[in-house]
């Protein structure tokens, strides 16, 4: 394996350790509870890794985030996951083709994801069923765990970020010390 490889492999290890520890805290009881609302920590974190890392990093880590969110939610096994693969996917390719990485925008696509997925839960579980005073999980509930969310986003996308130009700038000088290597080695057949 060269250089090159292990350190994309090392990135993606880390990516993942975070993405389980950010799930560890995410989901121990009353770690950052405020009022009983806790924040969503995979979700953002799985957004930021699309805005740098484009849509297929970015849709594997969508996955995993709701897979990890699925395994402790009372909602049907696999909605999240297969949302948010599709949401992060849709992000890293709004980013290629459209966008920039920037705070204000992992701040739009987590609040729109989220916001979608909360919709669709509050819709087909308590709206479609019936139920009286629904509105009030909607403000009581939803609406202050996605503001919560939006609240500690801008700290994942600065992580990501500062991790991101880590790996690159390893990236880079692999990629110049090979130049180097190439140069030389040309020089010398000469």
């Amino acid at each position: 394996m060269n250089k090159r490889a292990k350190i994309m492999v090392v990135k993606y290890v880390t990516y993942s350790l975070l993405m389980l520890i950010l799930y560890v805290l995410q989901s121990t009881p009353q770690l950052f509870s405020i009022a009983g609302i806790k924040p969503v920590l995979v979700f953002p974190f799985a957004v930021a890794v699309a805005m740098f890392d484009k849509q297929l990093a970015g849709g594997l880590f969508g996955l995993f985030a709701g897979i990890l969110c699925d395994t402790s939610s009372n909602v049907l096994f696999g909605f999240q996951s297969i949302l948010y693969l599709v949401i992060c996917t849709a992000v890293g390719l709004l980013v290629v083709y459209f966008m920039q990485p920037s705070v204000v925008n992992s701040l739009i696509f987590t609040g729109c994801g989220l916001g979608f997925r909360l919709f669709l839960e509050y819709f087909f579980y308590y709206v479609m069923w019936g139920y009286d005073n629904s509105h009030l999980i909607l403000l009581g509930q939803m609406l202050p765990l996605l503001l919560y969310t939006l609240v500690v986003t801008p700290l994942l996308f600065l992580a990501v970020r500062k991790m991101h130009l880590f790996f690159e700038e390893k990236m880079e000088y692999v990629k110049r010390s090979m130049v180097y290597q190439v140069s030389r080695l040309h020089h010398e057949a000469m």
